[in-house]
């Protein structure tokens, strides 16, 4: 069974970081061509906050970084100073080309300080050392999209030719895991040709719900579907 993307089964940025960049994976689909991404500063004092767009070979840990055409993926601003407590928006725009190939890119957001002029040498340096950088990911699904999926025993296939994401709740597999009884839940995000397993919710039980968010819509999963 092929693997699912390591680095996006999360749906939310997970960190200490005084910036919040919101989630971790974004989406624009076929049928768009700009993404807004709010940022939020969680601090009392301002951050300066800096967007640097890579496109990279596939998301995983194999991935590469490859060549950006002109143009292709744009942002506005580049940068910003956010006051504490503020938020902002930073607008990114996708130029590149309208075929059947899913593409991807790594959204690197540095989150640093701002120094006033009244501070000492001392003083910047050890600022210095709160500055972090967060990366995300961008997924591009082709304009000329195919969904399609197989499904069997707990495992969704993509045969489609874009990224979509599952999402599972329902009746743990582990019944020591449902501490409130609410059930388990679980998502993943597959890319073509990729498959994902349910691993805490029973596919088996009557009580579980299983779909697929594709172009910002819910798909209820045929679990009769080869």
């Amino acid at each position: 069974m092929n693997k699912i993307l390591p680095v996006i089964v999360c749906c939310f940025a997970m960190s200490a970081n005084a910036v919040n960049v919101g989630d971790i994976t974004s989406i624009i689909n076929a049928n768009e061509k700009t993404l807004a991404k709010e940022v939020e500063n969680t601090t009392n004092v301002a951050r300066y906050i800096a967007l640097k767009i890579e496109k990279i070979s596939n998301p995983t840990a194999e991935g590469v970084v490859i060549p950006l055409a002109n143009n292709e993926v744009l942002s506005t601003p580049a940068g910003l100073v956010l006051p504490g407590g503020g938020q902002d928006v930073f607008k990114i725009f996708y130029n590149g080309p309208e075929d059947d190939q899913e593409r991807y890119y790594r959204l690197s957001w540095l989150d640093a300080p701002v120094l006033g002029a009244e501070e000492n040498t001392a003083n910047k340096g050890a600022l210095a050392t709160t500055s972090a950088l967060i990366n995300t990911i961008l997924v591009v699904t082709p304009r000329k999209d195919k969904f399609d999926y197989q499904y069997a025993n707990g495992t969704i296939t993509n045969t489609g030719n874009a990224s979509f994401r599952i999402v599972a709740a329902g009746t743990c597999l582990d019944k020591a895991k449902d501490i409130d009884g609410k059930g388990c839940r679980e998502r993943y995000y597959v890319m073509p040709g990729k498959s994902a397993t349910l691993k805490f919710t029973d596919w088996n039980s009557p009580k579980t719900h299983l779909g697929v968010w594709y172009g910002g819509q819910y798909i209820n999963v045929n679990k009769n579907k080869k």
